[in-house]
């Protein structure tokens, strides 16, 4: 952002925590990404909330690593046998999450300038990072739950996830809305960080926010299933 910008009072809100502005983002996620570039650790900030995912993440992994859990309903992209694959994602999740979040930050930055955006790149990796940790949680959660179950031994964690990937039952119709959620909260999430972190119309934040989460997720995607 300008240094005008930067020098301007800041707001209550901006004088927050983080974890004030992060549970803000959810319900307010214009407020919450205002408040962010406002706050001069915000890079820092961004940095947590990447942290959120990539711990609840661990979780996942270690519980489904546990308990003979295998992807189904994506097939892995690494040459990785899928009844050991999530052993694997115990040590890929978090590289490759930090790798998703600074290739999207690049491009994000990139289309946010040619589209006559003013932030700087640590404003864009800021709001990314506030919008992974926030947006996540649209699958997270059921990912969290169902695998802390299956750790448990209160879910038959094979038998749910070939319930994902077959069409038409209950389990696959509420992942795929899941992923709708996750997919339109990444975007609402960048596009309002783009708005406040370049100063940028809505319309053209949209296309940052797409261009963000595009990236992030193809990168993602390489490596977690």
């Amino acid at each position: 952002m300008p240094d005008s910008a930067r020098a301007a009072p800041r707001s209550k809100a901006a004088e927050s925590s983080f974890f004030a502005v992060y549970a803000e983002a959810f319900m307010r996620p214009r407020r919450a990404m205002a408040a962010l570039c406002d706050e001069p650790h915000r890079l820092r900030w961004g940095a947590y909330g990447v942290a959120v995912t990539a711990a609840a993440y661990t979780l996942v992994y270690f519980f489904l690593s546990q308990n003979g859990g295998r992807p189904t309903v994506f097939t892995p992209w690494l040459a990785i046998p899928a009844e050991v694959y999530y052993r694997y994602n115990l040590a890929l999740h978090v590289p490759s999450i930090l790798l998703a979040w600074v290739a999207a930050g690049g491009f994000a930055q990139l289309a946010a300038r040619a589209l006559g955006g003013r932030g700087a790149f640590e404003d864009t990796l800021a709001m990314l990072g506030l919008g992974i940790g926030v947006a996540s949680w649209a699958t997270g959660l059921h990912d969290v739950v169902t695998a802390f179950l299956g750790y448990l031994g209160r879910l038959d964690q094979r038998a749910y996830e070939d319930a994902m990937s077959t069409p038409g039952a209950g389990p696959n119709r509420l992942i795929w809305s899941l992923m709708f959620v996750y997919l339109a909260g990444f975007v609402v999430l960048f596009t309002r960080g783009a708005e406040a972190a370049h100063g940028l119309r809505p319309a053209r934040a949209l296309l940052v926010g797409v261009v963000g989460f595009a990236v992030y997720q193809a990168v993602f995607a390489i490596f977690n299933r």
